[in-house]
């Protein structure tokens, strides 16, 4: 019964990032994806910055408020780059190629995240196949 539960979830994640991929398209799509792994790695740091001060070292709470200004400037760095990007992909001769493009970033996110799902069902002993 849980194989099929998973199988539905798996076909809805694809049928979703395919869907939100061909209507974001592949410009949008990867600046998506950067801030969503610039905003892990702010929260990684955030989280080792409470704990260096919880343990008084205040070196290492230096080195992560030093990390999170250096990412707010690569993020700042990255939008202004992607602007102009995600202004060209509005253009109709590259619009239908950038869509197609992130039809096929959705299907590979879609694998990437039914594999990670996999991979904690199996961690937790919770067998899917």
């Amino acid at each position: 019964m849980f194989r099929f539960i998973f199988a539905g979830a798996i076909i809805l994640l694809f049928i979703w990032r395919i869907h939100r991929g061909f209507a974001n398209g592949i410009m949008q799509e990867v600046v998506n994806l950067l801030s969503g792994v610039i905003s892990l790695i702010c929260v990684v740091l955030v989280f080792f910055a409470i704990s260096s001060v919880a343990a008084k070292a205040m070196s290492t709470l230096a080195v992560c408020m030093v990390g999170l200004i250096l990412l707010g400037i690569v993020f700042k760095i990255c939008n202004l780059i992607f602007k102009p990007l995600l202004a060209l992909g509005n253009l109709s001769v590259i619009g239908g190629l950038n869509k197609l493009m992130g039809a096929i970033m959705g299907a590979a996110e879609a694998c990437l995240l039914s594999y990670l799902l996999y991979r904690v069902l199996d961690f937790a002993e919770i067998y899917v196949l």
